[in-house]
């Protein structure tokens, strides 16, 4: 494999910071972004991925808290991207229904 070749999930190393939205560096502020280990944990699952781009950093805070509080494992990434455990899928999806109301 060539040095240039980048692996389905290999997180770039560099200045990273620089390169994240706006949403992502106050995610990352508020603590909400995993831990490269945890994130490719939960993504080894091949469990969901919810995109967080039009929800507030007040409402993803309150999102993981309820999958917290249901014993729900997950990650978010600096896309930024909710990673849920496949076997915690129905809670999650229950979580987004309390909070934003079920999909029509």
């Amino acid at each position: 494999m060539d040095d240039d070749e980048i692996l389905e999930g290999e997180l770039l190393e560099g200045d990273e910071e620089e390169a994240l939205t706006e949403q992502a560096q106050a995610l990352l502020s508020a603590g909400l972004i995993s831990e490269e280990i945890d994130i490719f944990d939960i993504a080894a699952t091949d469990g969901p991925a919810y995109e967080l781009d039009e929800l507030t950093i007040e409402q993803i805070a309150e999102l993981t808290t309820q999958l917290d509080a249901r014993g729900v494992r997950w990650a978010i990434d600096v896309n930024p991207q909710l990673l849920v455990h496949r076997n915690h899928e129905r809670k999650a999806d229950e979580v987004f229904d309390l909070i934003f109301g079920p999909d029509e």
